[in-house]
């Protein structure tokens, strides 16, 4: 695998590479998916650079919630309550913004009310924003199945765990089922672990 160069905090200042929001794309997950940008795009769940999960799939892969055609495919959950779709990255990211697409081939189920969360571990999570009755994503035209938020928080933290939860009834038709797919994050990237000679609090 490639080596990854990221720079961290050293002397209370935050110098870690960083990938700002453009709707062409261009994020953290693009750049794992080429390599660390050093290569060809190769979806880096089959590559097994990122870990994807979801609570239940009635419907495509977990693959697809990285794919790299925007909204081309998806993964479609069973309709249960608080429905997830999560990434564990190989790297930790502290996000500015983030992405997520329907797929082409859902005509309903837009996501309406869900939660953005991040984790420094997959077992204790922290809602980084949320979003009610968000219509962002709808069926008007290709372009519309796919949404942008920003993510704001009081300090910077990194995460290298993520997950979309959709609350209960959190659709366009009211029911549990989520359709996700093409997620990208954006903000500044460090490694997961800090290297033995530099302290900071996390906590």
């Amino acid at each position: 695998k490639a080596t990854v160069s990221v720079l961290y905090w050293r002397g209370g200042k935050m110098e870690p590479k960083t990938f700002p929001f453009t709707w062409e794309g261009g994020g953290v997950i693009n750049w794992i998916s080429t390599g660390y940008g050093k290569g060809e795009w190769r979806n880096p769940v089959d590559s097994r650079d990122i870990i994807a999960r979801a609570s239940s799939i009635a419907k495509g892969d977990v693959n697809q919630l990285v794919g790299k055609t925007v909204g081309k495919l998806g993964v479609t959950s069973r309709n249960e309550p608080f429905s997830w779709a999560q990434l564990e990255l190989p790297v930790a990211v502290c996000p500015t913004h983030y992405r997520m697409c329907h797929s082409m081939s859902e005509k309903k189920a837009f996501i309406r009310s869900w939660a953005f969360c991040g984790s420094y571990d997959g077992e204790d999570w922290r809602v980084l924003c949320q979003h009610k009755n968000d219509k962002t994503i709808t069926a008007e035209s290709v372009d519309t199945l796919t949404g942008a938020w920003e993510v704001r928080m009081s300090k910077p933290e990194f995460y290298p765990f993520f997950r979309i939860v959709m609350f209960e009834g959190g659709n366009s038709d009211g029911t549990n089922t989520l359709v996700a797919s093409s997620v990208e994050i954006f903000g500044a990237v460090r490694h997961r672990q800090w290297p033995d000679d530099v302290k900071v609090n996390v906590g």
